[in-house]
């Protein structure tokens, strides 16, 4: 199992763990969730923030974390670890990683920065 798989594991488990018999606890799932996706990217914390804001604002709507809002934050973290496990993103979500991976740029690894743009570049985030 590699990371993103382990990854997209913990967010079910955390999605369940949250949930009652009446009630589904959005504000604690998503607590849980930032923290799990901040530790699993360390490596570029800021990014990785700044990523989860977005997603947070973008696909967390409603009542109940949705499976495609699982499946793009999971993309996102494949994204990070530098995993193929993308599919989830398209190109508009791209641009906008490009944007974020951009704004966070002074604060990352050259070679994480420069793996990150290849990867922005061959899924057509530049375009």
């Amino acid at each position: 199992m590699n990371k993103s798989e382990k990854f997209s594991v913990d967010l079910k488990r955390i999605k369940k763990a949250n949930r009652s018999a009446s009630y589904f606890n959005l504000n604690g799932a998503l607590a849980d969730i930032e923290r799990l996706f901040t530790s699993q990217n360390s490596q570029a914390k800021d990014l990785a923030s700044s990523l989860f804001d977005w997603w947070k604002n973008e696909w967390a709507r409603g009542p109940e974390l949705e499976d495609s809002a699982l499946e793009k934050l999971s993309a996102l973290n494949a994204f990070l670890n530098q995993e193929e496990d993308t599919d989830a993103l398209d190109q508009d979500d791209w641009k906008r990683v490009k944007d974020e991976v951009s704004y966070e740029a002074e604060n990352l690894d050259l070679d994480l920065l420069s793996q990150m743009m290849k990867t922005i570049v061959s899924k057509g985030g530049m375009n």
